[in-house]
């Protein structure tokens, strides 16, 4: 009997599709489709449970997200995650940096080819924080420097990282399929010797001390590891920050400012913005 699946589909703001994926990332997804103020999940059939709907709504509520409405169709046997897979354009950031899947990488002549074959993670490229995040760390990575990822995703930002000098670079992410699909991608890149990746809740987490720190994540995970983050930073070291919206900038920022971080620039693309702070120096 062929496999059966269910299309979960439900209508979000596209201010709000990052926060909507974090939410949907914790349900046993075989793989994600955004659209125009839309998100459509895919489930095995054994693996959807009625009241995941209900749920997934109810989540995002609390985090101040609205679903305008919802839908739930079953359909027959497809190799979703391959249409994905094969729908996943190179993105080229700048002259130097190209995230490119493995299917295209003789296309491309960058010096910083970053080989990036995506399942479901995040971090492909393709959204304005991902794309403004490799632009900050080309300028803020130095030759030998040491590096954390927070959030890897699917491991790009560690991955350039390594490819721009850092010789240790810690990555981690909490989602088993990011955890896979990173390390994956860190064998493709040939970085396995400078990038360790862990598989951790943030919250439980042990920082190393580096000299600079990468967090692609959303408002509502930076503002309260705040002092984490630059208890982490060696002292005139840098934290770059980004998946915040424009006008959410100062209220991210005033935990650092607060602690006596200054912001180096601000980096901005449609509502998104990405933010370099630099530590307060030894004094």
């Amino acid at each position: 009997m062929p496999a059966r699946y269910v299309m979960f589909t439900m209508s979000v703001h596209d201010e709000d599709a990052d926060i909507a994926l974090g939410v949907l990332s914790g349900y046993p997804l075989v793989g994600v489709e955004q659209g125009l103020d839309s998100l459509t999940a895919c489930f095995e059939q054994n693996d959807w449970q009625p009241d995941f709907a209900e749920a997934i709504v109810a989540e995002l509520a609390t985090m101040n997200v609205l679903v305008h409405g919802t839908h739930v169709q079953v359909l027959e046997d497809r190799n979703w995650n391959a249409e994905w897979e094969a729908s996943i354009e190179p993105v080229v950031v700048n002259e130097r940096i190209v995230i490119v899947p493995e299917w295209r990488t003789e296309e491309f002549s960058q010096p910083l080819r970053l080989v990036i074959t995506p399942k479901m993670s995040f971090g492909t490229g393709h959204h304005a924080t991902t794309r403004m995040m490799c632009r900050l760390m080309e300028r803020y990575v130095k030759p030998d420097s040491t590096w954390i990822d927070v959030g890897t995703g699917t491991g790009v930002l560690a991955i350039l990282a390594a490819r721009l000098g850092a010789r240790d670079v810690f990555a981690f992410d909490n989602d088993e399929w990011s955890f896979v699909n990173s390390q994956e991608n860190i064998e493709r890149n040939a970085v396995t010797d400078r990038v360790r990746l862990e598989h951790v809740d943030l919250h439980a987490v042990e920082l190393p001390q580096c000299s600079g720190l990468a967090a692609n994540l959303y408002r509502h995970l930076v503002i309260p590891y705040a002092a984490a983050f630059i208890s982490a930073v060696e002292p005139g070291g840098v934290i770059l920050l980004s998946g915040i919206l424009r006008y959410d900038a100062d209220e991210v920022c005033a935990p650092f400012l607060e602690r006596g971080c200054q912001i180096e620039e601000m980096l901005t693309e449609t509502e998104w913005c990405a933010i370099a702070l630099r530590t307060k120096g030894v004094s």
